[in-house]
């Protein structure tokens, strides 16, 4: 009878291993597969532009100064009030400019009032002058009249003295009323000089007063007024601005190596500098004749339309001045590993029936947005890796799962 022998060591645990593995269809079908998530390589218009910083400036800003000195009684609006052309801002003291004003007003009626009592002193000078004229003329006819009956003997020598003495006084009195004519149109020019002095004077003591009332010349916002009322202002004293933001500019100091490519109505995007979230879009429509020799940059200028208000005056901003624009493919920034000089992405494959991740070498261009452009590398719709990418390896198994997807930069 044979003895048998005890199974060793090794015999068992083989045993074991193969009872584990196929208990466990997971790592019997190989390595496990790294959920990821995935976007596409997108078609988009690659921009070569430049950046740049500043602050806007509104075309229309007035500053508001008094022509007199005075001290401040009323202030009629808030700051930041948006006023139309004419609104009082601020009112000085009357003192003595409002009396001599209604002065001056005052002078004025009695002028007009002088001149309407020239005018209706001339035309009854007129019509008088008229009656006489016509009596002069009707007692010339009595007297013609007397002298043929006197010649017939018809009447005496009485009655055409009569006629003589009547016809002398009719032009006694034509002489009279013609004199007061004249009389009285030199009145009614002398009341006109004295209208035009009383309005001179009016206008005069007007400006003065208006003076004490600084109205907004356009139409806009009222900026900060530092003065209350109360406060003496002297002449000349900024008191605020009105500022007008519906369109604004800002100026760009371009380098002379762009001088090729500069050119009126290039498009020019403003941004955010903190967030980098787009604000407006205007176009180049100054470029200076002249190259700062100290920096060697060409002043240019950009419009900003601003309907809605969102921009202001002294806004600290991002422009981005764009040269050009072509089709290329975008990828996004997250999906892009560098290594060393070299920037890599992981791309989604199909082996065996199942999604791989294979590591590809591109070439990038600069980033628009939240993208890169690509220059070389990677071709439309390919599906690249965005998220996962710790630890992944080219060949990985993968589990992929498409994510949102970053519209192109416009």
């Amino acid at each position: 009878m044979k003895t048998l022998r005890p199974l060793g060591w090794s015999a068992v645990l083989v045993a074991m291993v193969g009872l584990t593995a196929a208990c466990d269809p997971k790592k019997a079908a190989g390595p496990r597969e790294t959920p990821v998530k995935t976007q596409e390589v997108v078609s988009g218009l690659l921009e070569d532009s430049s950046q740049f910083v500043g602050n806007l400036e509104a075309l229309v800003r007035v500053s508001l100064r008094p022509q007199i000195s005075g001290r401040i009684t009323a202030i009629p609006v808030n700051n930041g009030a948006q006023v139309r052309q004419g609104t009082v801002i601020a009112r000085l003291e009357p003192d003595q400019t409002a009396t001599e004003l209604a002065g001056a007003l005052a002078g004025v009626r009695a002028a007009q009032d002088g001149v309407r009592q020239a005018q209706a002193n001339v035309q009854a000078a007129r019509s008088q002058r008229n009656a006489a004229q016509a009596t002069l003329e009707l007692q010339q006819l009595e007297y013609q009249r007397a002298v043929a009956l006197l010649a017939e003997g018809v009447v005496s020598q009485q009655t055409k003295d009569t006629a003589t003495k009547n016809l002398e006084v009719a032009q006694a009195d034509l002489k009279a009323t013609v004199d007061q004519v004249k009389a009285t149109e030199a009145a009614l020019e002398q009341a006109n000089a004295n209208l035009k002095q009383a309005q001179a004077s009016a206008g005069t003591a007007r400006v003065s007063f208006d003076f004490k009332a600084i109205v907004s010349p356009i139409d806009g916002m009222v900026a900060d007024i530092p003065l209350r009322v109360g406060d003496f202002v002297q002449t000349g004293e900024q008191i605020t601005q009105i500022v007008r933001n519906d369109v604004l500019d800002l100026r760009i100091s371009v380098p002379t190596s762009r001088l090729n490519q500069l050119r009126l109505e290039l498009p020019v995007l403003l941004e955010d500098p903190n967030s980098g979230k787009s604000l407006s879009q205007g176009r180049l429509y100054f470029i200076s004749p002249e190259v700062d020799t100290g920096a060697q940059t060409v002043l240019t200028k950009a419009e900003f339309r601003n309907p809605q208000g969102l921009l202001r005056d002294g806004q600290y901003v991002q422009a981005r001045l764009v040269w050009n624009r072509q089709p290329g493919l975008l990828v996004p920034v997250v999906a892009v590993t560098p290594v060393g000089a070299q920037a890599f992405v992981f791309t989604v494959a199909q082996e065996n029936g199942r999604s791989v991740a294979r590591k590809k070498p591109v070439q990038l261009g600069a980033i628009q947005g939240q993208q890169y452009q690509v220059r070389s590398g990677l071709q439309a719709n390919e599906q690249v890796i965005v998220s996962g990418l710790l630890g992944l390896v080219d060949g990985a198994p993968i589990r992929p799962e498409a994510a949102t997807a970053t519209k192109p930069t416009p």
